[in-house]
């Protein structure tokens, strides 16, 4: 199916959602008032906040956060035989993000950072201290900018640093990024920082608002004595560590709730909590982004006016896009709260209206999260299978596992696009649902509450059809006009003399040779994207799976030859069917487009592919 009709179908999807729920939704409610079932009220949930229980975990996370900077500097550096890399960008990173949005606020009680320097403040006191914080009043300025800012650093390390995977540049972060939180602890209280400064506290914290869990405490005058400000304006004290950790047990619940209904609370939400929603937001987009053709098309025009191609001119021209693209989005969306104030006679200025509906877009960032990263983290995610068992790569086998082999195929392209889509719009859905519920509380007329919502409802579609055309970029596609170039299926079909086959002994491309007949000819278009490098794909990336399939899927005949017996039986049906595999040329016209007097040029490498067989199914 064409990209434009998915495209025209999920923007019509959000939009046509706006109607039902403008139609059928009516009257707002308190951002508490929803149903809760208190797991504290049974053995097994009071069995979750055990002390030993965590204390058993928290001692495990500070183990792999010194494990994790040991291994970085001291371990192999090559990324993928190295534990650092793959904890930190994937099982810390993006592992985190989905832990926190759909099981809860789970960091609050794993970051390392904090349980150390709890464990340092206890030692103090034992020590006759009164303790390592200085008590500095934190700038009411500040808000959560420092945040933001750590946000901001961390992606553009992930993003633009030319060597965010090496271990030992891994380690270094960590080490900085620990000095940074730690002065903050001591300069403004360990809490007070936490719920403010640090910014995987603050991230993860809001996305925590979206998942279905919650701890709560039930006396508000606990509160009072933790100096955070955690109450809201209906006097509930939700997600607060601090407080929940003073109350009583009969004063503590750990609760199940309704998804987003976290993201509707009766509290006010800041300037750079706004900000810091609209940066999450881009920056996975923005890392759609660079893997797309249409990047390279930007890029490269503007290294060649630089006369430089060298680290620094890249550096310097991608820190810059990293900070328009936020500011892009962030100005989109203040534009779009200007409409919303004027249609509502200003009852709310520009800023105000921004912050009162800033949360609402939470579901949109975890829906891009899920669309882009899911299929890397279910795939990348496994080689921490292997190198638990050998964090430091020095061959070790500590649990038996340095020889599981990651599963490559777990997913595939059709799994990611259909993954992407439904996340995109659904996430969009829910966006509109909560903008509406946002709306109606705050405007108590149903007229203004609606027409508040055009402009951001027109702001949701847009999103997605950004978000879903930068999703298709790098997807394998087959375009109609493609297809109508392509080899037809008939009974005989003559493989061109010129098409390669790996040999199963060395998976080396051979010519088939004159005379060879298959009974299926299909062409594929593989669009080209851009690699984190930078480097570009290329035809041999498109035929290198084939080799590896043929180098290591096959015994040798004298069984001497290294053979794996998961490639074995996950290639078998491509080779036994495939005859002969042909690269057509390049497509540079069917999907290029025009804007203004700039020309985007998208290339898709031809492939022709001959199967011994008519009735095989292709997608095997």
């Amino acid at each position: 199916m064409p990209l434009s009709i998915y495209l025209v179908g999920a923007a019509a999807a959000v939009a046509f959602s706006f109607v039902v729920i403008g139609a059928f939704v009516r009257g707002g409610r308190s951002g508490g008032a929803y149903s809760r079932l208190n797991l504290l009220g049974n053995p097994l949930g009071r069995l979750l906040i055990h002390p030993i229980l965590l204390f058993a975990v928290r001692l495990a996370a500070v183990t792999v956060l010194l494990l994790v900077v040991a291994a970085g500097f001291f371990g192999e550096q090559h990324p993928m035989r190295n534990l650092a890399p793959v904890w930190v960008w994937i099982i810390g990173w993006v592992g985190m993000v989905y832990v926190s949005a759909f099981v809860g606020d789970a960091w609050s009680l794993i970051n390392p950072w904090r349980t150390l320097f709890a464990w340092a403040e206890a030692l103090a006191r034992r020590l006759g201290l009164s303790g390592l914080s200085l008590g500095h009043a934190y700038p009411a300025a500040l808000q959560a900018w420092p945040a933001v800012a750590g946000l901001l650093a961390f992606t553009w390390l992930e993003l633009v640093f030319p060597e965010p995977a090496v271990p030992a540049n891994v380690a270094f972060m960590l080490v900085c990024y620990s000095i940074v939180t730690w002065t903050g602890m001591i300069l403004f209280g360990r809490e007070l920082w936490l719920r403010q400064g640090e910014v995987f506290s603050v991230l993860f914290g809001a996305l925590a608002r979206f998942a279905p869990t919650e701890i709560r405490v039930t006396k508000s005058a606990v509160c009072g004595r933790c100096g955070l400000g955690c109450l809201d304006h209906d006097h509930a004290c939700v997600n607060c560590a601090q407080c929940f950790a003073m109350a009583q047990e009969s004063e503590r619940e750990l609760a199940l709730r309704p998804f987003a209904v976290g993201l509707l609370r009766n509290e006010p939400v800041s300037t750079s909590m706004m900000a810091l929603v609209l940066l999450f937001l881009s920056v996975v987009l923005f890392d759609g982004l660079l893997a797309t053709p249409v990047w390279r098309q930007w890029e490269e025009p503007i290294l060649a006016a630089l006369s430089a191609t060298g680290d620094v001119s890249r550096l310097a021209v991608r820190t810059i896009a990293l900070v328009g693209f936020w500011l892009a989005f962030l100005m989109a969306y203040l534009a779009t709260c200007r409409m919303m104030s004027a249609l509502v006679g200003n009852r709310l200025s520009t800023i105000e209206t921004a912050r009162l509906f800033a949360l609402t877009l939470i579901p949109i960032a975890i829906a891009y999260h899920l669309a882009h990263y899911l299929t890397f983290f279910l795939i990348q995610g496994q080689y921490a299978i292997p190198l638990v068992s050998d964090p430091f790569g020095f061959g070790w086998n500590l649990f038996g596992t340095t020889g599981y082999r990651p599963d490559i195929a777990i997913v595939g392209a059709r799994f990611a696009w259909y993954l992407g889509v439904t996340a995109i719009v659904v996430g969009h859905v829910i966006a509109v649902y909560l903008a509406h519920a946002r709306a109606t509380t705050a405007f108590t007329d149903r007229r203004p509450a609606l027409l508040s919502q055009y402009p951001l409802t027109a702001l949701m579609v847009t999103f997605t059809v950004i978000s879903l055309s930068i999703l298709a970029e790098p997807i394998v596609q087959r375009p109609a006009e493609v297809a109508a170039a392509a080899p037809k299926s008939r009974a005989q079909v003559p493989v061109p003399a010129d098409a390669l086959l790996p040999e199963a002994a060395s998976g080396l491309f051979k010519s088939v040779g004159a005379g060879k007949i298959a009974q299926l000819a299909l062409r594929f278009g593989a669009m080209t994207s851009i690699n984190h490098d930078g480097t570009r794909t290329e035809a041999a990336d498109i035929l290198y799976p084939y080799a590896v399939a043929y180098r290591w899927g096959a015994k040798g005949a004298d069984g001497r030859r290294a053979y794996d017996p998961e490639i074995d039986r996950n290639t078998a049906l491509m080779r036994n069917q495939l005859a002969g595999i042909r690269l057509a040329g390049v497509d540079s016209a069917s999907k290029t487009f025009r804007v203004g007097e700039t020309t985007f040029v998208r290339e898709l490498v031809l492939v022709d592919v001959y199967l011994k067989d008519a009735s095989a199914n292709p997608a095997h």
